[in-house]
């Protein structure tokens, strides 16, 4: 069993990343062979739209035709059992690095058709990892559930069901007073995560177990 984590924020060792490494611990806790990968450390660009993806008998037909350094990430994201991205939000999307990512991984294997599947391999569990400066209750207002709810769709149409776990409110530095940030609460930003965040973390350890335990592998 092989899970790939796929880590799109800028941040090697922050909230999103953190995350991830225990949907990681949790998969191999659970005797999962268990990867992270970090954007920021690669070269690559989004999709070129050349469409060699789609092009019928060619030699790339359902695969990125790209040679950069995200070509090593894909082939391991297409043999995956399981798929787990995580990004923050900039801006109220998705941060770049993961962007591209999802261009590269997703427009591979869709089809403009009604009557064809998805070019996707087989079927494998997947899941979301979204972090942001936010609260919950504030997404609808900067356009964020809507983002969510069209990667999880995508998800689900190139894969299988795709669960996703939201961490909002987050700690954006250990010190505030050292930024101009007067708009936020130091104190409360710091109270929650150590409480509420500590348990997100414990959340995200129990995804990773629970997407490469047998019941929920999918062939």
């Amino acid at each position: 069993m092989r899970l790939l984590a796929i880590n799109g924020s800028p941040r090697k060792n922050w909230n999103t990343a953190q995350l991830l490494e225990q949907v990681v611990a949790g998969a191999k806790t659970a005797g999962a062979d268990a990867e992270l990968v970090h954007l920021r450390d690669l070269k690559y660009t989004g999709c070129v739209s050349c469409f060699s993806c789609k092009k019928i008998g060619g030699p790339s037909y359902g695969r990125c035709v790209l040679q950069d350094e995200l070509r090593p990430v894909l082939d391991k994201a297409h043999e995956a059992d399981v798929l787990v991205l995580g990004s923050p939000f900039y801006f109220s999307t998705e941060s770049a690095f993961m962007r591209a990512f999802e261009e590269r991984l997703w427009f591979q294997y869709h089809l403009y058709s009604n009557i064809k599947p998805s070019m996707s391999p087989r079927k494998k569990a997947t899941a979301l990892i979204y972090t942001m400066n936010v609260r919950q209750e504030e997404m609808p207002a900067y356009g964020k559930d809507r983002i969510v709810a069209t990667a999880k769709r995508l998800m689900e149409h190139m894969f299988a069901p795709c669960e996703v776990l939201l961490s909002c409110d987050t700690l954006q530095f250990d010190d505030y007073s050292r930024y101009d940030t007067d708009r936020w609460d130091a104190k409360a930003k710091q109270e929650r995560h150590n409480t509420v965040f500590q348990q997100e973390l414990k959340d995200a350890h129990a995804l990773g177990q629970r997407l490469v335990s047998q019941e929920n592998h999918i062939f």
